[in-house]
Protein backbone atom coordinates (compact mmCIF):
# COMPACT_ATOMS: atom_id res chain seq x y z
CA UNK A 1 0.00 0.00 0.00
CA UNK A 2 1.09 3.54 -0.67
CA UNK A 3 1.39 6.05 2.18
CA UNK A 4 -1.88 7.71 1.11
CA UNK A 5 -3.72 4.41 1.52
CA UNK A 6 -2.25 3.92 4.99
CA UNK A 7 -3.45 7.38 5.95
CA UNK A 8 -6.92 6.52 4.62
CA UNK A 9 -7.00 3.35 6.72
CA UNK A 10 -5.83 5.37 9.72
CA UNK A 11 -8.80 7.69 9.28
CA UNK A 12 -11.29 4.87 8.59
CA UNK A 13 -10.29 3.11 11.79
CA UNK A 14 -10.28 6.36 13.82
CA UNK A 15 -6.86 5.20 14.92
CA UNK A 16 -4.93 6.93 17.66
CA UNK A 17 -1.80 4.91 17.08
CA UNK A 18 -0.25 2.69 14.42
CA UNK A 19 2.29 -0.11 14.78
CA UNK A 20 4.30 -1.48 11.88
CA UNK A 21 6.15 -4.74 11.27
CA UNK A 22 7.80 -5.96 8.08
CA UNK A 23 4.53 -7.68 7.02
CA UNK A 24 1.65 -5.67 8.53
CA UNK A 25 0.26 -2.49 10.06
CA UNK A 26 -1.85 -2.51 13.23
CA UNK A 27 -4.15 0.48 13.83
CA UNK A 28 -5.20 1.03 17.46
CA UNK A 29 -8.50 2.74 18.24
CA UNK A 30 -10.28 2.68 21.59
CA UNK A 31 -10.79 -0.95 22.62
CA UNK A 32 -10.17 -2.22 19.08
CA UNK A 33 -7.17 -3.08 16.95
CA UNK A 34 -7.25 -3.47 13.17
CA UNK A 35 -4.49 -5.39 11.39
CA UNK A 36 -3.92 -4.93 7.69
CA UNK A 37 -1.48 -7.08 5.78
CA UNK A 38 1.14 -5.46 3.58
CA UNK A 39 1.13 -6.39 -0.12
CA UNK A 40 4.44 -8.22 0.10
CA UNK A 41 5.78 -11.50 -1.22
CA UNK A 42 8.69 -13.01 0.73
CA UNK A 43 10.37 -16.42 0.53
CA UNK A 44 8.20 -17.62 3.42
CA UNK A 45 5.01 -15.57 2.83
CA UNK A 46 2.64 -14.46 0.03
CA UNK A 47 0.40 -11.42 0.61
CA UNK A 48 0.69 -10.41 -3.03
CA UNK A 49 -2.98 -9.98 -4.04
CA UNK A 50 -6.11 -8.56 -2.38
CA UNK A 51 -7.74 -12.00 -2.60
CA UNK A 52 -4.76 -13.63 -0.95
CA UNK A 53 -4.72 -11.03 1.83
CA UNK A 54 -8.44 -11.52 2.52
CA UNK A 55 -7.93 -15.29 2.76
CA UNK A 56 -5.01 -14.79 5.12
CA UNK A 57 -7.14 -12.47 7.31
CA UNK A 58 -9.80 -15.17 7.54
CA UNK A 59 -7.19 -17.81 8.36
CA UNK A 60 -5.65 -15.59 11.03
CA UNK A 61 -8.99 -15.24 12.79
CA UNK A 62 -9.87 -18.93 12.48
CA UNK A 63 -6.54 -20.16 13.78
CA UNK A 64 -6.03 -17.61 16.54
CA UNK A 65 -9.45 -18.18 18.04
CA UNK A 66 -8.07 -21.53 19.20
CA UNK A 67 -5.93 -19.78 21.82
CA UNK A 68 -7.48 -16.29 22.00
CA UNK A 69 -11.22 -16.53 21.38
CA UNK A 70 -12.07 -13.29 23.17
CA UNK A 71 -9.54 -11.23 21.20
CA UNK A 72 -10.21 -12.13 17.56
CA UNK A 73 -13.55 -10.52 16.65
CA UNK A 74 -13.58 -11.19 12.92
CA UNK A 75 -12.69 -9.80 9.48
CA UNK A 76 -13.90 -6.45 8.14
CA UNK A 77 -13.75 -4.84 4.71
CA UNK A 78 -12.43 -1.44 3.76
CA UNK A 79 -14.63 0.19 1.11
CA UNK A 80 -14.37 3.55 -0.67
CA UNK A 81 -16.20 6.42 1.02
CA UNK A 82 -15.92 9.67 -0.91
CA UNK A 83 -12.23 10.48 -0.87
CA UNK A 84 -11.52 8.06 1.96
CA UNK A 85 -12.40 4.61 3.29
CA UNK A 86 -14.84 3.14 5.80
CA UNK A 87 -15.17 -0.19 7.58
CA UNK A 88 -17.91 -2.59 6.47
CA UNK A 89 -18.85 -6.28 6.63
CA UNK A 90 -16.24 -8.62 5.18
CA UNK A 91 -18.46 -9.64 2.24
CA UNK A 92 -19.09 -6.09 1.00
CA UNK A 93 -18.95 -6.09 -2.80
CA UNK A 94 -16.91 -2.88 -3.01
CA UNK A 95 -14.15 -4.02 -0.66
CA UNK A 96 -10.69 -2.84 -1.66
CA UNK A 97 -8.91 -4.36 1.33
CA UNK A 98 -9.65 -6.49 4.40
CA UNK A 99 -8.54 -6.17 8.00
CA UNK A 100 -8.42 -8.42 11.04
CA UNK A 101 -10.60 -6.89 13.76
CA UNK A 102 -9.34 -7.58 17.28
CA UNK A 103 -10.09 -6.58 20.82
CA UNK A 104 -7.26 -4.40 22.00
CA UNK A 105 -5.40 -6.02 24.89
CA UNK A 106 -3.20 -4.49 27.54
CA UNK A 107 0.38 -4.89 26.35
CA UNK A 108 1.53 -4.48 29.94
CA UNK A 109 -0.07 -7.87 30.64
CA UNK A 110 2.04 -9.85 28.17
CA UNK A 111 4.57 -12.37 29.43
CA UNK A 112 7.33 -10.28 27.85
CA UNK A 113 6.24 -7.24 29.87
CA UNK A 114 6.05 -9.06 33.20
CA UNK A 115 8.94 -11.51 32.73
CA UNK A 116 11.16 -9.61 35.15
CA UNK A 117 8.66 -10.27 37.93
CA UNK A 118 7.00 -13.48 39.08
CA UNK A 119 4.59 -14.44 36.28
CA UNK A 120 2.51 -17.60 36.50
CA UNK A 121 4.32 -19.54 33.78
CA UNK A 122 2.88 -22.77 35.18
CA UNK A 123 -0.50 -21.57 33.89
CA UNK A 124 1.12 -20.87 30.52
CA UNK A 125 2.60 -24.36 30.38
CA UNK A 126 -0.76 -25.90 31.24
CA UNK A 127 -2.55 -23.79 28.62
CA UNK A 128 -0.13 -24.77 25.86
CA UNK A 129 -0.31 -28.44 26.88
CA UNK A 130 -4.13 -28.33 26.63
CA UNK A 131 -3.89 -26.61 23.27
CA UNK A 132 -1.51 -29.20 21.87
CA UNK A 133 -3.79 -31.97 23.10
CA UNK A 134 -6.77 -30.41 21.31
CA UNK A 135 -5.30 -29.61 17.88
CA UNK A 136 -5.06 -32.35 15.26
CA UNK A 137 -1.97 -34.43 14.61
CA UNK A 138 -0.37 -33.88 11.21
CA UNK A 139 0.48 -37.11 9.43
CA UNK A 140 2.73 -37.73 6.46
CA UNK A 141 5.35 -35.19 7.50
CA UNK A 142 9.01 -36.19 7.75
CA UNK A 143 10.00 -33.96 10.68
CA UNK A 144 13.72 -34.44 10.09
CA UNK A 145 13.44 -33.33 6.46
CA UNK A 146 11.23 -30.42 7.52
CA UNK A 147 13.70 -29.21 10.15
CA UNK A 148 16.60 -29.65 7.74
CA UNK A 149 14.86 -27.66 5.00
CA UNK A 150 13.80 -24.86 7.35
CA UNK A 151 17.29 -24.66 8.84
CA UNK A 152 18.89 -24.52 5.39
CA UNK A 153 16.67 -21.57 4.47
CA UNK A 154 17.50 -19.80 7.73
CA UNK A 155 21.24 -20.32 7.42
CA UNK A 156 21.16 -19.25 3.78
CA UNK A 157 19.68 -15.91 4.90
CA UNK A 158 22.32 -15.59 7.64
CA UNK A 159 25.21 -16.80 5.50
CA UNK A 160 28.52 -15.08 6.19
CA UNK A 161 27.71 -14.01 9.73
CA UNK A 162 29.86 -15.30 12.63
CA UNK A 163 29.04 -18.82 13.93
CA UNK A 164 26.45 -19.51 11.20
CA UNK A 165 28.53 -22.17 9.44
CA UNK A 166 29.05 -23.81 12.84
CA UNK A 167 25.30 -23.63 13.52
CA UNK A 168 24.59 -25.38 10.23
CA UNK A 169 27.15 -28.09 10.98
CA UNK A 170 25.76 -28.62 14.48
CA UNK A 171 22.20 -28.90 13.14
CA UNK A 172 23.16 -31.61 10.66
CA UNK A 173 25.15 -33.50 13.30
CA UNK A 174 22.22 -33.41 15.74
CA UNK A 175 19.74 -34.58 13.11
CA UNK A 176 21.97 -37.51 12.26
CA UNK A 177 22.36 -38.44 15.92
CA UNK A 178 18.75 -37.94 17.00
CA UNK A 179 16.83 -38.27 13.73
CA UNK A 180 15.30 -41.62 14.67
CA UNK A 181 13.97 -40.16 17.94
CA UNK A 182 12.49 -37.16 16.13
CA UNK A 183 10.73 -39.39 13.58
CA UNK A 184 9.47 -41.69 16.31
CA UNK A 185 7.73 -38.76 17.97
CA UNK A 186 5.94 -37.97 14.70
CA UNK A 187 4.79 -41.57 14.40
CA UNK A 188 2.95 -41.33 17.74
CA UNK A 189 1.18 -38.10 16.76
CA UNK A 190 3.42 -35.48 18.35
CA UNK A 191 3.63 -33.40 15.17
CA UNK A 192 0.58 -31.17 15.44
CA UNK A 193 -0.99 -28.08 13.90
CA UNK A 194 0.35 -25.77 16.57
CA UNK A 195 0.97 -22.05 16.98
CA UNK A 196 4.29 -21.56 15.21
CA UNK A 197 5.30 -18.29 16.89
CA UNK A 198 5.03 -18.75 20.66
CA UNK A 199 6.85 -15.63 21.79
CA UNK A 200 6.56 -14.01 25.20
CA UNK A 201 5.09 -10.84 23.67
CA UNK A 202 2.25 -12.95 22.23
CA UNK A 203 1.28 -14.52 25.58
CA UNK A 204 -1.32 -12.51 27.49
CA UNK A 205 -1.36 -13.37 31.17
CA UNK A 206 -4.74 -13.75 32.79
CA UNK A 207 -7.50 -16.24 33.46
CA UNK A 208 -7.45 -17.81 31.01
CA UNK A 209 -4.03 -17.29 29.49
CA UNK A 210 -4.44 -16.25 25.85
CA UNK A 211 -1.94 -16.36 22.99
CA UNK A 212 -2.15 -14.23 19.85
CA UNK A 213 -0.37 -14.03 16.48
CA UNK A 214 -0.38 -17.67 15.43
CA UNK A 215 1.31 -18.11 12.04
CA UNK A 216 -1.42 -18.25 9.41
CA UNK A 217 0.56 -17.81 6.20
CA UNK A 218 2.23 -21.23 5.98
CA UNK A 219 0.73 -24.37 7.57
CA UNK A 220 4.12 -26.09 7.36
CA UNK A 221 5.53 -23.61 9.88
CA UNK A 222 2.83 -24.66 12.36
CA UNK A 223 2.96 -28.40 11.64
CA UNK A 224 5.85 -29.12 13.97
CA UNK A 225 6.69 -31.31 16.92
CA UNK A 226 4.91 -30.01 20.02
CA UNK A 227 8.31 -29.71 21.70
CA UNK A 228 9.50 -27.50 18.84
CA UNK A 229 6.40 -25.32 19.21
CA UNK A 230 6.95 -24.96 22.96
CA UNK A 231 10.66 -24.34 22.44
CA UNK A 232 9.99 -20.96 20.83
CA UNK A 233 8.78 -19.72 24.20
CA UNK A 234 11.64 -21.51 25.95
CA UNK A 235 14.06 -19.62 23.70
CA UNK A 236 12.32 -16.31 24.26
CA UNK A 237 12.42 -16.64 28.04
CA UNK A 238 16.12 -17.49 27.80
CA UNK A 239 16.57 -14.38 25.64
CA UNK A 240 14.88 -12.31 28.35
CA UNK A 241 17.31 -13.66 30.92
CA UNK A 242 14.77 -15.93 32.62
CA UNK A 243 16.14 -19.44 32.15
CA UNK A 244 14.43 -20.29 35.46
CA UNK A 245 11.03 -19.47 33.99
CA UNK A 246 11.86 -21.52 30.90
CA UNK A 247 12.55 -24.56 33.10
CA UNK A 248 9.34 -24.00 35.05
CA UNK A 249 7.39 -23.69 31.80
CA UNK A 250 8.67 -27.04 30.52
CA UNK A 251 8.00 -28.78 33.83
CA UNK A 252 4.45 -27.41 33.95
CA UNK A 253 3.82 -28.43 30.34
CA UNK A 254 4.96 -31.99 31.09
CA UNK A 255 3.05 -32.14 34.39
CA UNK A 256 -0.11 -31.20 32.51
CA UNK A 257 0.23 -34.10 30.10
CA UNK A 258 2.44 -32.58 27.40
CA UNK A 259 5.41 -34.46 25.96
CA UNK A 260 8.11 -31.88 25.09
CA UNK A 261 10.95 -34.38 24.69
CA UNK A 262 14.16 -34.54 26.68
CA UNK A 263 16.23 -31.48 27.56
CA UNK A 264 18.66 -31.94 24.66
CA UNK A 265 15.81 -32.09 22.15
CA UNK A 266 14.14 -29.00 23.60
CA UNK A 267 17.46 -27.14 23.50
CA UNK A 268 17.97 -28.18 19.86
CA UNK A 269 14.60 -26.82 18.80
CA UNK A 270 15.12 -23.67 20.89
CA UNK A 271 18.44 -23.08 19.12
CA UNK A 272 16.67 -23.33 15.75
CA UNK A 273 14.12 -20.78 16.96
CA UNK A 274 16.89 -18.40 18.04
CA UNK A 275 18.41 -18.58 14.58
CA UNK A 276 15.02 -18.00 12.94
CA UNK A 277 14.57 -14.89 15.05
CA UNK A 278 18.08 -13.78 14.09
CA UNK A 279 17.00 -14.04 10.46
CA UNK A 280 13.93 -11.90 11.14
CA UNK A 281 16.04 -9.36 13.01
CA UNK A 282 18.46 -9.26 10.08
CA UNK A 283 15.60 -8.52 7.68
CA UNK A 284 14.54 -5.72 10.03
CA UNK A 285 18.06 -4.26 10.18
CA UNK A 286 18.44 -4.85 13.93
CA UNK A 287 22.12 -5.81 13.94
CA UNK A 288 22.63 -5.85 17.71
CA UNK A 289 19.68 -8.18 18.13
CA UNK A 290 21.08 -10.45 15.40
CA UNK A 291 24.34 -10.75 17.31
CA UNK A 292 22.56 -11.54 20.59
CA UNK A 293 20.34 -14.18 18.99
CA UNK A 294 23.26 -15.87 17.24
CA UNK A 295 25.03 -16.09 20.61
CA UNK A 296 21.88 -17.49 22.23
CA UNK A 297 21.53 -20.10 19.49
CA UNK A 298 25.14 -21.13 20.06
CA UNK A 299 24.60 -21.45 23.81
CA UNK A 300 21.50 -23.57 23.28
CA UNK A 301 23.40 -25.75 20.80
CA UNK A 302 25.91 -26.55 23.54
CA UNK A 303 23.02 -27.53 25.80
CA UNK A 304 21.66 -29.80 23.07
CA UNK A 305 24.93 -31.75 23.11
CA UNK A 306 24.18 -32.96 26.63
CA UNK A 307 24.93 -35.03 28.53
CA UNK A 308 28.44 -33.66 28.15
CA UNK A 309 31.40 -33.84 30.50
CA UNK A 310 34.16 -31.83 28.84
CA UNK A 311 37.55 -32.29 30.48
CA UNK A 312 40.15 -29.66 29.55
CA UNK A 313 43.53 -30.83 30.78
CA UNK A 314 47.24 -30.26 30.23
CA UNK A 315 50.32 -29.00 31.99
CA UNK A 316 50.40 -25.63 33.70
CA UNK A 317 50.82 -22.79 31.22
CA UNK A 318 49.23 -24.62 28.29
CA UNK A 319 46.28 -22.21 28.36
CA UNK A 320 43.75 -24.82 29.46
CA UNK A 321 42.09 -22.51 31.98
CA UNK A 322 41.72 -19.72 29.42
CA UNK A 323 40.23 -22.21 26.98
CA UNK A 324 37.89 -23.68 29.60
CA UNK A 325 36.63 -20.21 30.51
CA UNK A 326 36.02 -19.51 26.80
CA UNK A 327 33.95 -22.68 26.60
CA UNK A 328 32.02 -21.53 29.64
CA UNK A 329 31.26 -18.13 28.11
CA UNK A 330 29.90 -19.46 24.82
CA UNK A 331 28.05 -22.42 26.34
CA UNK A 332 26.72 -21.01 29.60
CA UNK A 333 27.92 -24.22 31.28
CA UNK A 334 29.59 -24.23 34.69
CA UNK A 335 33.39 -24.47 34.71
CA UNK A 336 34.94 -26.39 37.60
CA UNK A 337 38.60 -25.51 38.21
CA UNK A 338 40.90 -27.74 40.26
CA UNK A 339 42.82 -24.63 41.36
CA UNK A 340 39.67 -23.08 42.82
CA UNK A 341 38.46 -26.35 44.37
CA UNK A 342 41.87 -26.92 46.00
CA UNK A 343 41.78 -23.47 47.60
CA UNK A 344 38.18 -23.93 48.77
CA UNK A 345 39.09 -27.20 50.47
CA UNK A 346 41.89 -25.37 52.27
CA UNK A 347 39.63 -22.48 53.29
CA UNK A 348 41.45 -20.02 51.04
CA UNK A 349 40.20 -17.46 48.56
CA UNK A 350 40.98 -18.43 44.94
CA UNK A 351 43.71 -15.80 44.59
CA UNK A 352 45.39 -16.51 47.95
CA UNK A 353 48.73 -18.27 47.63
CA UNK A 354 48.72 -21.88 48.74
CA UNK A 355 51.57 -23.41 50.72
CA UNK A 356 53.54 -26.39 49.30
CA UNK A 357 51.63 -28.89 51.47
CA UNK A 358 48.52 -28.20 49.31
CA UNK A 359 50.30 -29.87 46.40
CA UNK A 360 51.27 -33.18 47.98
CA UNK A 361 49.93 -36.43 46.45
CA UNK A 362 47.39 -36.71 49.27
CA UNK A 363 46.01 -33.21 48.68
CA UNK A 364 45.96 -33.85 44.95
CA UNK A 365 43.81 -36.96 45.40
CA UNK A 366 41.52 -35.08 47.76
CA UNK A 367 41.18 -32.23 45.27
CA UNK A 368 40.41 -34.49 42.32
CA UNK A 369 37.90 -36.52 44.32
CA UNK A 370 36.05 -33.32 45.22
CA UNK A 371 36.25 -32.22 41.59
CA UNK A 372 34.62 -35.53 40.60
CA UNK A 373 31.83 -35.12 43.12
CA UNK A 374 31.10 -31.57 41.96
CA UNK A 375 31.12 -32.65 38.31
CA UNK A 376 28.70 -35.46 39.11
CA UNK A 377 26.30 -33.06 40.80
CA UNK A 378 26.47 -30.55 37.95
CA UNK A 379 25.88 -33.23 35.33
CA UNK A 380 22.76 -34.34 37.14
CA UNK A 381 21.53 -30.77 37.54
CA UNK A 382 22.21 -29.29 34.11
CA UNK A 383 23.53 -32.05 31.87
CA UNK A 384 26.75 -30.20 30.96
CA UNK A 385 29.91 -29.38 32.87
CA UNK A 386 33.43 -28.25 31.94
CA UNK A 387 36.30 -29.44 34.13
CA UNK A 388 39.61 -27.52 34.11
CA UNK A 389 42.55 -29.36 35.70
CA UNK A 390 45.98 -30.66 34.72
CA UNK A 391 44.99 -34.34 35.15
CA UNK A 392 48.71 -34.96 34.64
CA UNK A 393 48.96 -38.00 36.98
CA UNK A 394 47.03 -41.22 36.52
CA UNK A 395 46.38 -41.35 40.29
CA UNK A 396 44.61 -37.98 40.07
CA UNK A 397 42.51 -39.21 37.14
CA UNK A 398 41.59 -42.33 39.10
CA UNK A 399 40.51 -40.24 42.13
CA UNK A 400 38.31 -38.09 39.88
CA UNK A 401 36.74 -41.08 38.13
CA UNK A 402 36.08 -42.94 41.39
CA UNK A 403 34.19 -39.94 42.80
CA UNK A 404 32.24 -39.34 39.61
CA UNK A 405 28.88 -41.06 39.75
CA UNK A 406 28.71 -41.31 35.96
CA UNK A 407 30.29 -44.02 33.86
CA UNK A 408 32.90 -42.38 31.67
CA UNK A 409 31.49 -43.12 28.24
CA UNK A 410 29.96 -41.39 25.25
CA UNK A 411 29.13 -38.27 27.24
CA UNK A 412 32.81 -37.65 28.14
CA UNK A 413 35.15 -35.64 25.91
CA UNK A 414 38.77 -35.00 26.84
CA UNK A 415 40.94 -32.22 25.42
CA UNK A 416 44.66 -32.29 26.13
CA UNK A 417 46.17 -28.83 25.73
CA UNK A 418 49.80 -28.59 24.67
CA UNK A 419 52.29 -25.76 24.24
CA UNK A 420 56.10 -25.48 23.97
CA UNK A 421 57.93 -25.30 27.34
CA UNK A 422 59.16 -21.76 26.71
CA UNK A 423 55.59 -20.54 26.03
CA UNK A 424 54.30 -22.31 29.13
CA UNK A 425 57.00 -20.64 31.21
CA UNK A 426 56.12 -17.19 29.84
CA UNK A 427 52.43 -17.72 30.51
CA UNK A 428 53.00 -18.98 34.04
CA UNK A 429 55.26 -16.04 34.87
CA UNK A 430 52.71 -13.53 33.53
CA UNK A 431 49.84 -14.65 35.73
CA UNK A 432 48.13 -11.92 37.76
CA UNK A 433 45.14 -12.52 40.06
CA UNK A 434 44.99 -16.18 39.06
CA UNK A 435 43.93 -19.16 41.19
CA UNK A 436 46.93 -21.20 40.04
CA UNK A 437 50.12 -21.14 42.14
CA UNK A 438 52.25 -22.72 39.39
CA UNK A 439 55.11 -20.39 38.45
CA UNK A 440 57.48 -20.75 35.49
CA UNK A 441 59.72 -23.21 37.33
CA UNK A 442 56.81 -25.46 38.28
CA UNK A 443 55.30 -25.29 34.80
CA UNK A 444 58.49 -26.36 33.04
CA UNK A 445 59.25 -29.13 35.57
CA UNK A 446 55.88 -30.87 35.24
CA UNK A 447 55.46 -34.12 33.36
CA UNK A 448 52.26 -35.57 31.85
CA UNK A 449 51.26 -39.24 32.03
CA UNK A 450 50.02 -40.29 28.57
CA UNK A 451 46.26 -40.57 28.13
CA UNK A 452 45.41 -43.90 26.59
CA UNK A 453 41.76 -43.18 25.74
CA UNK A 454 40.67 -41.47 22.52
CA UNK A 455 40.88 -37.71 22.99
CA UNK A 456 41.74 -34.44 21.25
CA UNK A 457 45.29 -33.09 21.47
CA UNK A 458 45.13 -29.35 20.95
CA UNK A 459 47.99 -26.94 20.42
CA UNK A 460 47.11 -23.72 22.23
CA UNK A 461 49.38 -21.28 20.41
CA UNK A 462 46.34 -19.82 18.58
CA UNK A 463 43.60 -17.42 19.80
CA UNK A 464 41.09 -19.05 22.15
CA UNK A 465 38.18 -18.10 19.86
CA UNK A 466 39.68 -20.13 17.01
CA UNK A 467 40.27 -23.05 19.34
CA UNK A 468 36.65 -23.00 20.55
CA UNK A 469 35.40 -23.13 16.96
CA UNK A 470 37.61 -26.12 16.26
CA UNK A 471 36.49 -27.95 19.40
CA UNK A 472 32.82 -27.39 18.53
CA UNK A 473 33.47 -29.00 15.16
CA UNK A 474 35.22 -31.90 16.86
CA UNK A 475 32.27 -32.40 19.21
CA UNK A 476 29.81 -32.43 16.31
CA UNK A 477 31.89 -34.85 14.26
CA UNK A 478 32.12 -37.15 17.26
Amino acid sequence: MENASVEAVYAACSATEVRETHISWVFLSGDSAYKIKKPVVLPFLDYGTPERRRHMCEEEVRLNRRLAWSIYRGVLALVPDGGGLRLERADHTQAVEHVVWMRRFDERATLAAVADGDPDVEAVGARVADFHAEVPAVRGVDPVAAVRAAAAETFDELRGLPTVAAASRFTEAFLKRRGADIRARAEVGLVRDGHGDLRAEHVIMGDPVEVVDCLEFDPALRAVDVGADLSFLVMDLERLGRADLARTLVRAYAAHGGNPGDEALIAFHAAQRAWVRAKVALIGGRDEEVEQLLALGRRLAWRARQPLLLVVCGLSGTGKSTLARSFGRVSGARVLSSDVVRKELAGLAPTEHGTPDLYTPGWNRRTYAELGRLADRELRLSGTVIVDATFRDQTDRDAFTAALGWTLGDETRVIECTAPPELRAVRAAARVGDASDADAAVATAQRFDPIEADHLVLGTDRPAADLVDGVEEWLDVR
